[in-house]
């Protein structure tokens, strides 16, 4: 008999059992603080897919709950190349979001595994991607969604396309929880718990950009609390790589901690799309 996740166990469920109905899980992929992620079976697709829902030890929280919902509702409502697909929302008895396959690996992951063997990402490869997440970003921005968690392990790379994952802790524009996002790769003003805008995303695109260029977080997550972030600059990009100076400088001006002087969107589109183009 399939039991269902309000089954008193808390462990994931296994294959065959059923999640939602016409769901039946293939597999479990993940368990994350608030949510389970399976590969389940689509009766209505025939086809396999992604299912995000919160895991049982998760507190009993109303927000945890309407996040899901609200992450379900803009990806199924939402349309772009480089944003991951959302078919639809199971809200009751526990919400479950249906998502598009990806086959690629996240960049957290690709660029770990050249380092192994001494190598690194070439700065065309850096430049294309960064146009497809300038891209997407400013998409969501178009549609008043600032990602909020824009990170190496966000984004999948499934050549040709790079795909931005995870909308859970999006918001509007505005006042947003204070350390919203992930600490070594959340903007300043996040971690202040400052009204955010845009510039917040443009801090992302330009800590995915070091990482990718360099191997290496711009800030480290530090145990007391504090946020390192806080307490220095980034570090320019050229101390850890030699790379074009105009590519570097442009990374290094979407860390400025004065929001003012991170640039646009558009500059930063503009800038890979001439160097993948040179």
């Amino acid at each position: 008999m399939a039991k269902n996740i309000h089954a008193v166990s808390t462990e994931p469920l296994q294959k065959g059992e059923t999640l939602v109905p016409g769901y039946t899980v293939i597999y479990h992929m993940r368990r994350g603080r608030e949510c389970d992620v399976y590969y389940v079976w689509s009766e209505e697709r025939l086809t396999g897919c992604i299912a995000k829902t919160i895991q049982p030890e998760a507190p009993d929280n109303e927000i945890i709950r309407k996040r899901l919902v609200k992450e379900g509702e803009t990806l199924t409502a939402l349309s772009h190349p480089n944003l991951v697909r959302g078919y639809e929302v199971v809200p009751e008895p526990v919400p479950v979001l249906i998502q598009e396959t990806l086959t690629g690996e996240t960049l957290s992951h690709l660029v770990r595994n050249l380092a192994k063997q001494g190598e690194e990402l070439p700065e065309k490869q850096i430049a294309h991607l960064g146009m497809q997440l300038c891209s997407v970003v400013h998409y969501l921005h178009r549609n008043n969604v600032l990602h909020l968690d824009i990170k190496p392990s966000n984004l999948i790379s499934q050549p040709p396309l790079a795909k931005l994952i995870d909308l859970n802790l999006s918001a509007s524009p505005g006042d947003v929880r204070k350390g919203v996002g992930t600490k070594q790769y959340m903007a300043p003003e996040q971690a202040r718990g400052n009204a955010l805008t845009t510039a917040a995303d443009i801090w992302g695109i330009g800590a995915v950009l070091f990482f990718a260029a360099t191997g290496k977080r711009p800030f480290q997550s530090l145990d007391d609390g504090r946020y390192e972030q806080l307490e220095r600059s980034a570090e320019p990009v050229r101390t850890h790589r030699d790379m074009d100076e105009g590519f570097a400088d442009l990374i290094d001006r979407c860390l400025q901690t004065d929001v003012e002087k991170r640039p646009e969107l558009k500059e930063i589109h503009a800038f890979l799309s001439s160097f993948v183009n040179a």
